[in-house]
């Protein structure tokens, strides 16, 4: 099935090379140049995936992001030259999904958008049951949607994959570096700070909607307290 990519790049001749590493990869592929026309277009098209730049004219990155995240809960990866860690953690307080350092291999970007359209469309076509309730949380894994009371969360994909594998192994203990090969997958590097920044914001949207399961083992990891 081919994939719907919005790449989000001011740089032209960046956007263009870009676009076509990934058409010859099999992908439908879409640009925007600026931070309104790629929010725009993330809002009307709705992609399987986006790539976004950080320093872009009229809205930057972190604006696009924390707006597409509000409605969308597709992969985000950012590419940038800023690459401190500050930055990084920033961007995924925001819902980014993966980040990407300037200037970066063609290979290597078409290689995690794979990775990361192969994490959230194909590997979850394994059977699950339709829904999964836990008390007034109800997860719909195949649809890739939590509900609490009825009311929708607005999950990012790294965010929903947490709440999936947690709430799937209820009581289980997961280690920082387990939660990292389940959400991650073991071919992006992510450090475990990583997994503490999405844990914390998982929990502050469950929390707001009265729910506070996911509970820390010091020591050892997390777990939903069933």
């Amino acid at each position: 099935m081919q994939r719907k990519v919005l790449i989000a790049e001011d740089n032209t001749e960046l956007n263009d090379m870009l676009r076509n590493y990934l058409i010859k990869a099999g992908h439908a592929v879409y640009q925007a140049f600026d931070g309104e026309q790629a929010v725009d277009m993330a809002l009307k098209l709705k992609p399987d995936i986006m790539i976004l730049d950080i320093m872009m004219p009229k809205r930057d990155g972190y604006d696009v992001c924390r707006t597409v995240r509000k409605s969308l809960n597709i992969p985000i990866i950012v590419a940038s030259a800023k690459e401190t860690e500050e930055d990084k953690i920033a961007l995924f307080e925001l819902g980014a999904d993966d980040y990407i350092t300037k200037p970066f291999s063609f290979k290597e970007a078409v290689t995690r958008v794979n990775a990361q359209l192969r994490r959230y469309y194909e590997f979850n076509k394994r059977e699950k049951t339709e829904e999964r309730r836990m008390g007034e949380l109800v997860v719909y894994p195949e649809r890739f949607e939590a509900r609490v009371m009825g009311e929708a969360l607005k999950l990012s994909a790294k965010e929903f994959k947490m709440l999936d594998v947690l709430t799937e192994n209820a009581d289980r203990i997961f280690s920082k570096s387990q939660l990292i090969d389940r959400v991650w997958g073991t071919d992006e590097y992510i450090d475990e700070n990583t997994v503490a920044v999405t844990v914390a914001r998982l929990r502050e949207k469950l929390s707001e909607k009265g729910v506070s399961n996911i509970q820390t083992v010091w020591g050892l990891g997390y777990k939903w307290q069933s």
